[in-house]
């Protein structure tokens, strides 16, 4: 191969990593006050190799149809070889735009989503993205569409600047799960601009997946009063996308006092997965007795399930205080009757003859009145 084919290669591949992508997708996001642009894709061949074909553009407009765009649209708005470039994109810029190439046509249809002032990045242009624990956890920062442009690069996580970057890849860890905003700072006509991108990582156990347990023992009896509420705390080891329910008897599913909650979840430090679900039953009536009320997570591969019945609490024992006066009541009435006792013992032969002395002076009445 020839010098001047290597510089002519060389100089293709200069060329076509400086210039930026096209745009296939016809529903475009955009942050507002960002740099951005609109190029069209399969413009053919013959326009290529006729120099003096030129591009127009044009913007939808609701009442008036289609207006053609130029360089006296707007400061901000620059025509740029097949590029319609923004600098930057403001909310006013949504709306159809329409490219003509020759007998070229694209169309595209832009939603500027308006910025959190609260947060370094907007949900609506988020990409998720999972990765496994102990796999490689890789956060490019890179845009190669302004490559050229970018001076600074920052990366962020939950918009905290992380000064000193970890080296990127790694091993995830599940205290790596968050957002990770990359932030371009590229120099435009003089003027600072932003671009940002955002991914939110989630750390998710490998593909070996565990049996799904219902923690503590199959059966649980709870007692409970007539008119009052309870809580029924379920816990189970489970993966990410196994079931985790409790069965509710078709009487109790339109009764409003028998209700489900939520599932809270923690992953533990192993990777596991515990969930956390109650069923709350209020105002208990006889009918919420003797009824098994049944807690269950499963998968494709295995079920696991734990049962709680109702039954009805037993008479509360005498309270404490009552039972003590009790015992002293007791105590003293005995000890009563036991003086009592010994008095008697003691004074017997004054007790009869008092007693005797009594009964004669009233056999002397009775004789009196006789």
């Amino acid at each position: 191969m020839h010098c001047g084919e290597l510089f002519l290669i060389l100089c293709v591949l200069i060329v076509k990593n400086a210039s930026k992508n096209c745009i296939h997708r016809p529903q475009i996001h955009t942050l507002e006050g960002e740099p951005f642009y609109l190029k069209p894709c399969g413009v053919s061949s013959s326009v290529h190799k006729n120099g003096t074909a030129t591009i127009r553009w044009f913007k939808g407009n609701a009442s008036h149809g289609y207006g053609e765009l130029n360089t006296e649209s707007s400061p901000r708005i620059t025509l740029h070889g097949y590029d319609l470039e923004f600098w930057p994109v403001e909310l006013e810029d949504e709306g159809t735009y329409f490219s003509q190439v020759g007998n070229d046509q694209q169309n595209w249809t832009l939603t500027v989503i308006k910025r959190n002032e609260h947060s370094c990045f907007s949900e609506k242009l988020v990409k998720n993205r999972n990765v496994e624990v102990k796999k490689s956890l890789d956060i490019p920062c890179e845009n190669p569409n302004y490559s050229e442009l970018t001076n600074h690069t920052s990366l962020y996580k939950n918009c905290k600047e992380i000064v000193k970057p970890p080296m990127i890849p790694k091993d995830a860890e599940f205290g790596d799960e968050g957002y990770y905003t990359c932030v371009f700072s590229l120099h435009h006509n003089g003027k600072q601009y932003n671009i940002t991108k955002t991914v939110n990582i989630t750390v998710i156990k490998g593909n070996s997946k565990i049996t799904p347990a219902i923690l503590g023992p199959k059966f649980d009896t709870v007692k409970v009063e007539l008119g009052k509420d309870v809580e029924l705390n379920c816990t189970a080891l489970l993966n990410k996308n196994d079931l985790f329910y409790w069965s509710i008897r078709k009487e109790d599913r339109s009764n409003p006092n028998v209700h489900e909650d939520m599932n809270k979840t923690t992953w533990t430090s192993e990777g596991k997965l515990h969930a956390f679900k109650k069923l709350k039953i209020r105002n208990i009536t006889e009918k919420n007795l003797n009824v098994l009320y049944n807690c269950t997570v499963t998968n494709e591969e295995a079920t696991d399930t734990k049962s709680f019945v109702l039954v009805r609490k037993e008479m509360a024992d005498i309270p404490g205080h009552v039972f003590m006066r009790g015992i002293i009541v007791a105590v003293f009435i005995s000890v009563a009757v036991v003086c009592v006792v010994t008095l008697c013992v003691i004074y017997k032969v004054d007790l009869v003859l008092f007693y005797r002395r009594l009964a004669e002076r009233d056999e002397t009445l009775t004789g009196n009145i006789l």
